[in-house]
């Protein structure tokens, strides 16, 4: 049996249970770590009140909360999330997240940056790198607020709309503007 499904079957005997009543690992076929530890989550996702801990082992059931009684009624379940993938590439390149949008951990040395930082960062070697004629004073503002994202917004906006002068830019800004 997973976590989960313990988690769920000592709700649901606890929903059977009076208030007062003394339980023990061994009613759930459980380790009393795993027991104590099932318990805390149960006690600190709100679904019983607090119980008490006798020096024998035991736990000394108090009842169920309403979000308790919710949880049985509903045959509602607990589910823990599952882990998320790790790429590892000859120890170069780490990829981690959901749908790649993670960090990413380049290089020997470690250095972690996020997506974010990435397009960040290759906006502002395009503009170096372009034709643009107030190009070091586009770069200060844009690293001034860098954490500001509203604020660079308002700045790729104003800068996309001076047609051909910024073709060069124009990707790095729109993708750094997707994830904003």
């Amino acid at each position: 049996m997973n976590i989960n499904e313990k988690y769920n079957t000592m709700v649901y005997k606890f929903s059977k249970l009076k208030e007062g009543s003394k339980v023990e690992a061994k009613d759930f076929n459980l380790e009393y770590s795993e027991f104590r530890g099932l318990i805390d989550e149960i006690e600190r996702d709100g679904l019983v009140n607090r119980g008490h801990r006798a020096l024998s082992g035991e736990y000394i059931f108090m009842g169920l909360t309403f979000k308790g009684r919710s949880f049985v009624e509903n045959n509602d379940k607990k589910e823990y999330a599952k882990m998320e993938k790790t790429e590892i590439n000859y120890n170069t390149t780490i990829n981690t997240g959901r749908d790649n949008t993670g960090n990413i951990i380049v290089g020997n040395n470690n250095m972690i940056t996020s997506e974010y930082e990435l397009k960040f960062n290759s906006l502002i070697e395009a503009i170096s790198n372009s034709s643009i004629n107030d190009k070091d004073s586009i770069i200060e503002k844009l690293q001034a607020h860098k954490e500001d994202k509203n604020t660079i917004q308002k700045i790729l906006g104003n800068l996309l709309t001076r047609g051909a002068e910024v073709t060069s830019i124009a990707a790095s800004a729109g993708a750094l503007l997707g994830l904003l």
